[in-house]
């Protein structure tokens, strides 16, 4: 068996016993490919640069065989292409199957014990991932529901991958040298699926919030836009599903003005910038702030920046 980088191995053990019998550690011994080969194929550990661990196994049980391991904390995304694994955390079994593009997501956020088992002739391929619990905090991820995933201890959730982190995973199994293209695929998957699933979370999160939340972000992200400074009020109403009255309500709320004021002033500071920054006339300048008349505009500029139109106009040339 190949086995690469194998001081990572250990990274989240703080105990480990293999369990074998007699008979069969003595015909593990009279294996031409080690003295105590157990299982014939690849295994690879990696630590990336990002901070993250990569497990990979494509490998076949010679004897069966079993191990017992203590976890320190860290959270994992496992990807299962063949075999079967029967394991137990503490009094809880387990048990994962292969599942076309499904992905176990588990966590441990405190030490546990962990026993697993393999039959002989029993090939199993899988790939995992895994962090420890402050690599979040460390890349500045720290939602709520980031948070909320990370107590829960023994924690085992399914996840439906997308098609082509799956088929990219099939392929990472027969690129497990250590070249510099070899690594940076490693490297380069583990990111994608890491930031795969931290998108479920986003999703999650703005399923979860409240329809009042959802409009007010719905209105602010309106406010903020070009697209209001060409509708009326009639529009804007009918564009948030809101009434009039609410429509109102919310400007006071969240711009300390009403709508119309809001959207004049916005008009009125567009009108500013084109007349100093685009050298547009008066009589344009007039129309883009939605007045047909320039004394109206005029008035309303005044009012607004203390100068007029033709004032502020020279104050710039």
């Amino acid at each position: 068996m190949e086995n690469l980088d194998l001081e990572h191995n250990a990274r989240f053990l703080k105990r480990y016993k293999l369990n074998v019998t007699k008979e069969e550690l003595e015909n593990a011994s009279k294996s031409a490919c080690h003295p105590s080969a157990l299982m014939d194929g690849m295994m690879m550990t990696e630590k990336l640069k990002s901070g993250m661990t990569f497990h990979m196994v494509d490998a076949k049980a010679l004897h069966e065989f079993g191990f017992e391991a203590e976890f320190a904390p860290n959270f994992k995304i496992a990807l299962l292409f063949s075999g079967d694994m029967r394991f137990q955390f503490g009094q809880k079994k387990k048990y994962m199957e292969e599942s076309k593009k499904v992905a176990k997501v588990m966590n441990f956020s405190e030490v546990e014990t962990c026993a697993l088992s393999a039959r002989a002739e029993e090939h199993r391929s899988a790939l995992y991932l895994s962090v420890e619990p402050d690599w979040f905090e460390q890349n500045g991820i720290e939602s709520p529901e980031m948070k909320q995933k990370l107590s829960q201890h023994l924690a085992l959730k399914d996840w439906a991958l997308p098609n082509v982190l799956w088929l990219q995973g099939q392929q990472l199994l027969n690129q497990h040298d250590q070249s510099y293209v070899s690594r940076m695929a490693r490297e380069g998957f583990s990111l994608s699926l890491m930031s795969s699933w931290l998108e479920t979370l986003d999703q999650k999160e703005s399923a979860h919030l409240k329809p009042e939340s959802r409009r007010m972000n719905q209105f602010k992200e309106l406010m903020n836009s070009d697209e209001v400074l060409t509708m009326s009020l009639g529009e804007i109403s009918n564009h948030l599903g809101m009434s009039s009255a609410t429509l109102q309500r919310y400007a006071h709320e969240h711009l300390s003005m009403s709508l119309t004021q809001y959207l004049r002033k916005r008009r009125l500071d567009l009108a500013k910038c084109a007349l100093h920054q685009d050298g547009v006339s008066i009589i344009e300048a007039a129309l883009l702030a939605g007045y047909n008349h320039s004394s109206n505009f005029t008035t309303a500029f005044k009012r607004q920046f203390g100068v007029s139109p033709a004032e502020s106009h020279r104050l710039i040339v």
